[in-house]
């Protein structure tokens, strides 16, 4: 591999992408998807109806969750060490 494509990757964040690697929830195993921030257009919809996705809503700060569980509900940093439980508030809605 060149050194400059190695350099890029590094500095870009994305030699896990290159490589292949797909994070797994540490806690039940399966595949996490990553999260998507900002105002969705129609293909992000689309890639989130899809499950290829997770949508993290419009804000966007410095410090947030890459990766989101959908069995555990769990939105997972970087280092997979720390996590936020998601809120559920939508499932009383109904009631």
């Amino acid at each position: 591999m060149k050194d400059d494509l190695f350099d890029y990757l590094v500095a870009t964040d994305s030699i896990d992408e290159f490589l292949g690697y797909e994070p797994k929830c540490p806690e039940c195993g399966e595949k996490l998807l990553p999260i998507e921030y900002g105002m969705p257009g129609p293909d992000l919809f689309e890639k989130s109806e899809k499950g290829e996705i997770f949508l993290g809503g419009c804000m966007v700060d410095d410090i947030q969750p890459v990766y989101h569980c959908n069995k555990c509900r769990r939105n997972y940093y970087k280092n997979l060490k720390d996590y936020i439980d998601e809120e559920n508030n939508w499932e009383d809605e109904d009631e």
